[in-house]
């Protein structure tokens, strides 16, 4: 009934501009944690009218935190939705498979990714980035994830 839910709420939704679904980290019921839960997620959005304005925003901590191997990633969300219209980089404070929404700045000492592991993702994608961390350091991270995407 939720996945339908989601296909009526594609169809019911004015898309002026694409309309980006999200993985998410917790709840157990969640209809866009892990890829199982996405496959059956966008089989809805693909029923839809209105799919084509609808992509997919890939968020590493939620991945993470959500159960999902980084390694890889990126291709078994691609099988699964044809794309990956954005990432939401982030290293995550809330530990794998533990469903805590934490972000962390990529090279934070609190962080439980390996900044290897995001930027390699990052750079899989092959689409815009978004870095979604907190606190100071911006700057360092941006020249980081530019030297990374190359």
């Amino acid at each position: 009934m939720g996945f339908d839910n989601w296909r009526k709420a594609i169809e019911q939704t004015p898309k002026p501009v694409p309309l980006l679904i999200e993985n998410t980290a917790g709840g157990n019921h969640s209809m866009a944690r892990g890829v199982e839960r996405i496959a059956r997620l966008w089989e809805s959005v693909t029923a839809a009218d209105g799919s084509e304005q609808v992509g997919f925003c890939l968020d590493t901590a939620h991945a993470f935190a959500g159960g999902e191997e980084l390694d890889g990633l990126t291709d078994r969300i691609r099988a699964i939705t044809g794309r990956i219209d954005l990432v939401h980089l982030n290293n995550s404070r809330g530990a794998f498979n533990s469903g805590q929404d934490r972000h962390a700045g990529i090279h934070a000492t609190d962080g439980l990714i390996e900044p290897g592991a995001l930027g390699a993702l990052a750079a899989a994608a092959k689409s815009p980035v978004v870095l979604e961390t907190p606190g100071a350091g911006h700057a360092e991270e941006l020249t980081w994830v530019r030297e990374q995407v190359r």
